[in-house]
């Protein structure tokens, strides 16, 4: 983008003083920029008008504003009408322009002159010397581009300054068509760690290039209004190939952004150096590396069985694979992550890597626990069945304010679990059984804990080949309003 100083006071022409700084480009997560550029221009005591060429295609005028030492903006335009057909038709009202039309006899061009009276949407009305057409069976040549049309869009400041000289003027506003995201790639090491890489992928697709730019990229989510945003671009399958990309280059990659620095409620990376960021370009850059990342894996079974006073079944059920880590300095992290995807590679038996799942994550905070479901395991399987139901008792009860009566039932269940590990490996595996409100677990073979919510849940190794089965006797009151019920 460059300033162009046109007018100073009524006559004076404003001259550049020093070149000018880099942009600085500010991507946010939402299909979102803040582009900010400062110029030392030459300005004279007064009015001064002033041109701001090569913004950015997308820019959001609303959000532009001008500032600066000693002056004041009386004034700002934004003019981007592009050039196209019908630009080009409304710019040439009230000129004479060149038409065309074929012969519908003998196929040839016939080129006429003719007044360009009115246009109509990319309809225009002509004035030829035989009449005025509305329709016309043609197209409108133009010689030349009018001085009035932008080939790029330009903003334009009128500025009073209070004093002759220098000035620096500085512009920041907003421009969709830029967007970033996190990408990351876990390589597992070992049974115990794993290395983390983390890249940023900046994509600008705002029909703007440029050269020399500071870029900035904010981590968090900043409230816009939704219908000046544009939709994003879907770039599942790009994300694939960069994935397989930085997981085979692992150990060649290092962190180019240092640690992120806290703004108000985001976190702010930085791209140390001047680059250039094309137009239709990703450019991928390091934020994370971290070569030593303690997970635990866990294989998680969630029950079928419901507890609603019958006897239920499920079998065949395969755990689904989930990887553990902590965001902490202890665990090899401690750092915000970014949302974005990470992709997980791991080395079969003879060392080639292999894609084994991928999964999103939220922004986390450092010390927050990061749980990823990759998959579910092939020779790991369970099956669960309710053998028992026995009513223990039942009470007819008539609450106030109640016009039916309720029964409570008081049920018990036997129930039984069994876990099968038919892989080479020992894993680790964790049972999850949902239990009504009130339940109470009169006993059970192996000890389990109190989960999340209303789980009850058994974390245990399993050897190769080993079985696992547990035995549980699960109590709970069940009320059931019944009007059939004659209460005397």
């Amino acid at each position: 983008m460059k300033f162009a100083a046109l007018w100073c006071g009524i006559a004076a022409f404003c001259s550049f003083s020093a070149v000018a700084e880099p942009i600085e480009i500010t991507v946010y997560n939402q299909n979102l920029a803040m582009i900010k550029k400062s110029q030392p221009v030459q300005l004279v005591k007064g009015i001064n008008q002033v041109v701001f060429d090569e913004v950015a295609q997308q820019m959001k005028p609303e959000s532009a504003f001008i500032y600066g030492q000693g002056i004041k903006v009386l004034e700002q335009n934004y003019d981007y009408a592009g050039i196209n057909y019908a630009s080009m038709l409304n710019a040439f009202v009230g000129q004479n322009v060149m038409t065309v039309r074929t012969n519908p006899d003998s196929g040839k061009n016939i080129f006429e002159r003719a007044q360009l009276i009115a246009v109509n949407g990319e309809e225009p009305v002509l004035k030829f010397d035989y009449g005025i057409e509305t329709q016309f069976p043609g197209r409108v040549i133009f010689e030349q581009v009018p001085g009035t049309l932008n080939t790029t869009p330009t903003l334009m400041a009128k500025i009073e300054a209070v004093a002759e000289g220098i000035k620096q003027l500085n512009l920041a506003y907003l421009a969709t068509g830029f967007e970033w995201e996190a990408n990351y790639v876990a390589h597992v090491n070992d049974d115990e760690t794993l290395s983390l890489l983390g890249r940023a992928a900046i994509t600008n697709h705002s029909g703007s290039g440029y050269e020399q730019a500071k870029i900035n990229l904010i981590a968090g989510d900043v409230n816009t209004v939704a219908q000046y945003m544009q939709p994003r671009l879907m770039k599942a399958a790009r994300g694939n190939v960069m994935m397989a990309a930085m997981a085979d280059s692992f150990a060649e990659n290092a962190a180019v952004m240092e640690a992120p620095v806290m703004l108000d409620s985001y976190y702010v990376y930085q791209i140390p150096e001047v680059t250039e960021l094309k137009n239709g370009q990703i450019k991928q850059v390091s934020f994370l590396t971290a070569p030593k990342v303690k997970y635990q894996k866990e294989g998680v079974l969630v029950s079928a069985l419901n507890f609603n006073g019958s006897k239920g079944i499920f079998k065949d059920a395969h755990p689904q694979v989930f990887y553990h880590f902590i965001n902490d300095a202890d665990d090899g992290l401690g750092l915000p992550l970014p949302q974005g995807k990470i992709s997980f590679y791991a080395p079969d038996d003879k060392g080639a890597l292999q894609f084994i799942g991928e999964n999103v994550i939220d922004h986390k905070a450092a010390g927050q626990k990061i749980s990823l479901q990759l998959g579910k395991y092939f020779d790991v399987y369970g099956e669960g069945k309710i053998t028992e139901v026995h009513q223990v008792k039942q009470n007819t009860v008539k609450k106030t304010g109640q016009k039916c009566p309720s029964i409570v039932t008081n049920y018990r269940y036997l129930v039984n679990y069994q876990m099968v590990n038919k892989s080479q490996k020992k894993i680790h595996l964790a049972l999850k059984q949902a239990l009504p409100a009130q339940a109470v677990i009169v006993s059970e073979t192996l000890t389990g804990e109190a989960g999340e919510g209303n789980f009850h849940e058994w974390h245990f190794d399993l050897e190769s080949g080993a079985t696992q089965d547990i035995e549980m006797v699960v109590e709970h009151e069940q009320e059931k309003v019944d009007c059939s019920v004659i209460n005397l």
